[in-house]
């Protein structure tokens, strides 16, 4: 692992996202994203990208995360990466990935192009549709991100495919919300230590109180448990060409039910602490707390992952679950 080309990108990414959170897409910050080569660091560089592994190609996503940006960055980046895969190269963006009959597609009104999936034996078909504005049907997400659906829906053949399961693909795109969540979670830690810190009650910091010491404890281990469950999704994503996909899948999944669940305390504990100003709408809490809400959901909630680990553990009674699991060598991704 270059630590040096990670801490470059870290430090770009919070240089050019400083100050810039809210709810709505910003063009110029696009543009100044896109310069930077963030929509492409996942590809070769005989395809245009970078090379970056996928712990540096996805800095920028989670440094954006914890600057509640609004921009389909993650999105962009695993929409040029199917597309790579597929022999299709890559497109200026932004864009986004959708499964054929899902109807909120992310950011879908400022998107250039969508990357359109269909289920095919032995993989995934991809259609490639170019949109304009004027053909989205407008929806939000709890955050107030675009979601929307598409007016016209015309069938259209694939016009490529990937040697992808569409649960590894499902897999991929949720690893890109347990990226978010984690950046999100460290951000919400950090606000709350900060607050409690500087804010005075009956004479003394909020931060001096054990009970809220205790709150403050527990939400700073919410936060390094997403950040280690997003690294290991990441390391597993990473290692999907080599050790083939159960592997992924299986930490991919574990990955999004354990950042769900440490987004749920961070988001409550949070809101206890700052009291009733955490929930204005002139403090900057709920940009993070409901992106929070809205990314636990979106592309397999806690339930459908949690089922898919339940499946999958009980179709092993042959090998036994600890059998099966040592031999995915899971400790190799850690």
């Amino acid at each position: 692992m270059d630590n040096s080309t990670y801490s470059m990108v870290l430090e770009t990414s919070e240089k050019l996202f400083a100050g810039c959170g809210g709810d709505g897409f910003d063009p110029a910050l696009w543009s100044a994203a896109e310069e930077a080569g963030f929509p492409l660091a996942l590809l070769r560089e005989e395809n245009g990208g970078f090379g970056f592994s996928a712990r540096e190609a996805f800095a920028p996503v989670r440094v954006a995360a914890a600057r509640a940006v609004a921009l389909p960055l993650g999105e962009t980046l695993l929409a040029n990466w199917v597309l790579s895969q597929a022999g299709l190269g890559s497109l200026d963006g932004p864009l986004a990935l959708a499964w054929a009959g899902v109807e909120a597609v992310p950011f879908g009104r400022h998107l250039r192009a969508v990357v359109r999936l269909s289920e095919l034996d032995g993989g995934v078909g991809l259609s490639l549709i170019h949109t304009t504005a004027d053909l989205w049907n407008p929806g939000t997400n709890h955050a107030g991100e675009a979601r929307d659906s598409l007016i016209v829906q015309e069938p259209t053949a694939p016009q490529a495919r990937i040697a992808m399961s569409p649960v590894a693909l499902r897999a991929l795109m949720s690893t890109l919300r347990t990226v978010q969540m984690a950046g999100a979670i460290e951000a919400v830690a950090d606000m709350c230590l900060r607050y409690c810190n500087e804010r005075e009650q009956f004479g003394r910091a909020l931060g001096k109180f054990q009970v809220i010491q205790h709150q403050l404890a527990i939400l700073a281990t919410q936060s390094c448990a997403a950040t280690v469950a997003a690294d290991m999704a990441l390391a597993a994503f990473e290692a999907l060409m080599t050790q083939g996909e159960e592997v992924f899948v299986l930490t991919a999944a574990a990955a999004k039910l354990r950042t769900a669940e440490a987004a749920t305390a961070a988001a409550s504990i949070a809101h206890q602490v700052h009291g009733a100003i955490g929930f204005s709408e002139e403090y900057s809490l709920h940009l993070l707390t409901r992106r929070l809400w809205a990314w636990r959901d979106e592309d397999g909630s806690e339930s459908q992952w949690a089922e898919y680990l339940a499946n999958w553990a009980q179709n092993q009674p042959e090998r036994g679950l600890w059998p099966a699991l040592t031999a995915c060598d899971l400790a190799k991704v850690a």
